[in-house]
């Protein structure tokens, strides 16, 4: 038996196309499954908590299977009752798709389905963790109820640039127009630009678990790296993985508009790790102080601004059918 949770508005309607196709190939093998559709932002998280309340106690494990973007996947982790009964699996729909660019997917809904129906023996996969310290001052305005003071991550957190870009891209209606001809990059990219030019930057500071701090002078933005991916392609952090056990740190500091200009397109295959004030860590848990609150996201998922996270990795939580 399968749940599958599908966001048909993903990539401006193609969540919906990709179902049909997905369907149509469950129904002809007969395959036992149900399917939810999620109807607004932050529903994908309730229809997974209310999966597993009605199903995991009678069944003891269920199979769920997320069809939707990098977003969607993040809804429904939060959701996710008890991690290690629960099979997840994931059809990806979304504009960015960094999860699965990291993962050996092809562009073939149907094949990436039968892996997922096929698989006898889940993928043990790290799952990220976010902490929200201290006093919320300003939430986002896709956020709406109570905020939960930890959220979970399987692509990456960010605080700063990148999560203002997320921030930004989540009301672009530019966006939504773009994504309609497949050009929802050129929307972030021009996000992007506007928030390198007129971002205000402050200190932070880096804190590792063994008590090392390091300082970071006109922060631009601070990433922690489950997989190599964020942001539709940029290789942010080129050799995490996510079954290793860590995290990989980007940090950016001390950096000119002009610079972050120049530096960005080597990102896309991970060379800008030779450019100068870009740093990489490799780490387990970490936190950061801000001299003032900065925009925080979880695979691009926005929430909240915060001054200080603490972020940490759970090894093989993630039961991952493919």
């Amino acid at each position: 038996m399968f749940f599958f949770l599908v966001n048909p508005a993903s990539k401006s309607g193609h969540g919906m196309k990709v179902w049909k196709t997905v369907s149509s190939y469950l129904n002809e093998r007969n395959v036992e499954y149900e399917v939810f559709f999620s109807k607004r932002p932050g529903h994908v998280q309730e229809l997974m908590y209310d999966i597993c309340s009605k199903n995991l106690e009678k069944d003891g494990r269920i199979n769920v299977v997320i069809l939707g973007g990098d977003g969607t996947f993040n809804e429904a982790i939060q959701g996710v009752i008890s991690f290690d009964k629960v099979n997840i699996g994931y059809i990806p729909t979304g504009s960015s798709n960094d999860f699965a660019r990291a993962l050996p997917y092809v562009d073939d809904p149907v094949e990436n389905v039968k892996k997922i129906i096929e698989c006898e023996t889940p993928l043990k996969y790290d799952l990220g963790r976010l902490k929200y310290e201290g006093t919320i001052k300003e939430r986002s305005s896709a956020s709406s109820g109570s905020m939960a003071a930890t959220r979970y991550f399987n692509v990456s957190c960010g605080i700063g640039f990148d999560a203002a870009v997320c921030e930004e891209a989540l009301h672009s209606r530019a966006k939504d127009f773009l994504n309609k001809f497949g050009l929802g990059k050129l929307a972030y990219g021009l996000i992007a630009i506007k928030q390198i030019f007129g971002a205000k930057l402050c200190d932070a500071k880096l804190i590792f678990e063994d008590g090392e701090v390091v300082e970071i002078k006109k922060c631009r933005f601070v990433v922690g790296m489950n997989t190599c991916y964020e942001g539709g392609g940029y290789k942010f952090a080129p050799t995490a993985v996510p079954d290793d056990g860590f995290l990989d740190i980007c940090t950016v500091g001390n950096i000119s508009a002009l610079g972050v200009i120049l530096a960005l397109p080597s990102g896309m295959k991970g060379n800008h790790v030779k450019k100068k004030n870009i740093h990489l860590y490799h780490v387990k848990s970490y936190e950061i102080t801000a001299d003032k609150p900065l925009w925080v996201h979880t695979d691009g998922e926005v929430h909240a601004k915060a001054d200080h996270i603490k972020v940490s990795v759970i090894p093989g939580a993630l039961n991952f059918l493919f």
